[in-house]
This record gives structure tokens, C-alpha cells and sequence, in this order.
């Protein structure tokens, strides 16, 4: 089998292995959508990845408890206020939570360079129509997952000067 060395746009072409082969119009509007998802599914594991990272930085005594507090436990056990001062119970603590955080981010890089690289190889079948579904798909994924990533709303800049003083 010959590979194309330039686009072109057709019906007929096998994605990634022999048993996606797609010989009508159908099979490809299907194959585009299936691609078009999963760019933005990987855009969103790169934002998840990412967020773990943030986590896992976060200062080891500023960490809450993971119990989520609803209308009924309100006014039980400690205060908000206080419960911000609680510290973990050990060191070992510290390092256990920050070795599950590297551990998930580990094998979530995994996931994420293993999809790159699927995607790159659906690029490479130098079908039009596929290369556009992985482009759109990762421009939309970007726009869904990624628009707040750095955002950071800081008060007194949003106030006029004279108003802050």
C-alpha cells in the first residue's frame, strides 16, 4: 500500500488499523465525529492533568478536610474559620497524599501522550477531512477546557483608584 506524501479528500481510508476502514460517506462522518471527540476529550485531560498539578502544589497545610459540608452539618464540629488552621495529622501524611497526586498524574500523562500520538498518526493517513476533525477538535476542546485556566480576578484591580483609597 501506498502513502500519500500531500492531502487529499476521500471517502476511503483506513484510520490507525485495518479493522477502522472507512469506504463511504457515512463511515467518514462518523470517523470525523469520533476524532472530533476524542481532540476534545484530550484537551480536557491535559486541563485534568493540569489541575492535579495545581493541587498538588497547593501548600500541604492549607488543605481542608475532604468532608463536604451540607445544609444539615452546618453549625456541627468546627467552624469554617477554624478548620482552615487544622493541620495533617503527619508528615507521612503529606507525602502519602503528594505521591497519590504524582501517581495519577503519572499515568495520566500516559493516557495523554498516547493519545497525542494517535491523534498525530490519524494527521499522518494526510486525509483533508481527518486532519480538519483533529484540528477543530482540539481548537474546540481548548475553548471548553482551557478558557478560565489562568484567570485569576484579583479585587482591588477591578476597582477605579480613587474607590480603593
Amino acid at each position: 500500500m501506498d502513502m500519500p506524501m500531500s492531502f487529499y479528500f476521500s471517502t476511503n481510508v483506513t484510520i490507525l488499523f485495518s479493522g477502522w476502514t472507512v469506504q463511504d460517506a457515512l463511515g467518514l462522518g462518523f470517523s470525523v465525529i469520533a476524532i472530533v471527540a476524542m481532540a476534545v476529550l484530550l484537551e480536557g485531560l491535559k486541563r485534568f492533568v493540569w489541575w492535579l498539578g495545581k493541587r498538588r502544589q497547593k501548600d500541604p497545610l492549607d488543605v481542608r478536610n475532604s468532608i463536604q459540608e451540607t445544609p444539615d452539618s452546618l453549625g456541627q464540629g468546627t467552624s469554617p474559620l477554624l478548620r482552615s488552621l487544622q493541620f495533617p495529622p503527619s508528615i507521612e501524611h503529606i507525602e502519602r497524599r503528594r505521591l497519590k497526586f504524582h501517581i495519577a498524574q503519572s499515568l495520566l500523562h500516559v493516557l495523554e501522550v498516547v493519545g497525542a500520538y494517535c491523534l498525530m498518526l490519524v494527521v499522518m493517513t494526510y486525509n483533508g477531512w481527518l486532519a480538519i476533525a483533529v484540528f477543530l477538535g482540539a481548537g474546540i476542546g481548548y475553548f471548553i477546557f482551557a478558557a478560565n485556566m489562568n484567570i485569576r480576578v484579583d479585587s482591588a484591580k477591578q476597582q477605579p483608584t480613587a474607590q480603593r483609597l
